[in-house]
C-alpha cells in the first residue's frame, strides 16, 4: 500500500512540475504579433524641394517606424511612419511685462515645425549582410509654428501659442538599406534610408513671417505652395 502511495505521489508531483514547465514555456513564447512586429527609430535631415525649397531652408528631425511582417520570411511588411522636424527658429529678448519693467527678461522663441506620417507596404530582403528595401504609401504633412516664452537663463517654457497651422495629404515613396549589427532572437540593424513626400498645397510660416506691431499686435504673412520634401534617415531597427 505504501509503495502504491509513493508511486501515485511521484506521478502527481511529476505531473505538477510538467504542467508548471508548460505554463512557463507558454508565458515566455512570443505571440504571433510579437514575432512579426519590429520597429526603428532615428534622426533625419529634412530637404525641401520644388516650390517649398524656394521658401524654407533645410531642417532636422526625428521619427519612428513600426513594421508588421505579412509573410513568414519577411519579404513583405506593412509600415507606419511618424516624425517631427524643425526648419527655422527666431528669438528675441523682451521684458516680462510693462508693469515689472526691464528687470525680468524673457526670451520669445518662435519655431517652425512639420509633422510627417505615412502608411503602406514595404518590400525588403529578409537576409544578407546588406538588406535593401523599398516602400510606398499614403501620407500627410502638418505644418505649424509655435511661439514659446522661456526664461532668459534657461530653456524652460512657461507659456506658448500656436501662431499658424495647416496640413496636406501626400504620397510617399522611399527606400534604403538594413545592415545587421547584431544577430540572434532580437536582431539589431542599422537603418540608412530616405523618403520622398509628394505633397499637395499647404500654407506655412518661416522666420520673419510674424511681424510685431504696436499695442501688442502681430501681423502674420503665411506662404502657400506645394510642399514636396525629402527625409534622409539614419536610425536603428530592432527586430526581424
Amino acid at each position: 500500500m505504501r509503495t502504491i502511495s509513493r508511486v501515485v505521489a511521484t506521478w502527481f508531483f511529476a505531473g505538477v512540475e510538467s504542467a508548471q514547465a508548460q505554463i512557463e514555456r507558454r508565458q515566455h513564447e512570443p505571440s504571433a504579433f510579437e514575432r512579426r512586429a519590429s520597429g526603428s527609430i532615428g534622426v533625419w535631415a529634412l530637404q525641401p524641394t520644388g516650390e517649398l525649397h524656394q521658401n524654407i531652408h533645410a531642417g532636422w528631425g526625428a521619427g519612428a517606424a513600426g513594421l508588421l511582417r505579412v509573410d513568414d520570411r519577411g519579404w513583405w511588411a506593412m509600415r507606419l511612419d511618424i516624425g517631427l522636424g524643425g526648419y527655422g527658429t527666431e528669438s528675441k529678448r523682451v521684458a516680462l511685462s510693462p508693469t515689472i519693467g526691464g528687470r525680468v527678461q524673457v526670451d520669445v522663441v518662435t519655431r517652425n515645425y512639420v509633422v510627417v506620417g505615412g502608411i503602406g507596404p514595404q518590400l525588403a530582403a529578409p537576409s544578407g549582410i546588406v538588406r535593401p528595401y523599398v516602400n510606398a504609401g499614403l501620407g500627410m504633412q502638418v505644418f505649424f509654428t509655435q511661439s514659446d516664452v522661456e526664461g532668459a537663463d534657461d530653456d524652460l517654457s512657461f507659456a506658448n501659442t500656436v501662431n499658424h497651422s495647416d496640413w496636406t495629404p501626400a504620397w510617399t515613396t522611399g527606400g534604403g538599406l538594413y545592415i545587421p549589427l547584431r544577430y540572434g532572437r532580437t536582431p539589431v540593424l542599422l537603418d540608412l534610408g530616405a523618403t520622398y513626400y509628394i505633397a499637395g498645397r499647404a500654407s506655412y510660416l518661416k522666420p520673419g513671417s510674424i511681424e510685431d506691431l504696436p499695442n501688442s499686435q502681430i501681423r502674420i504673412t503665411p506662404m502657400e505652395s506645394e510642399t514636396p520634401l525629402v527625409l534622409v534617415r539614419l536610425g536603428v531597427k530592432i527586430g526581424r
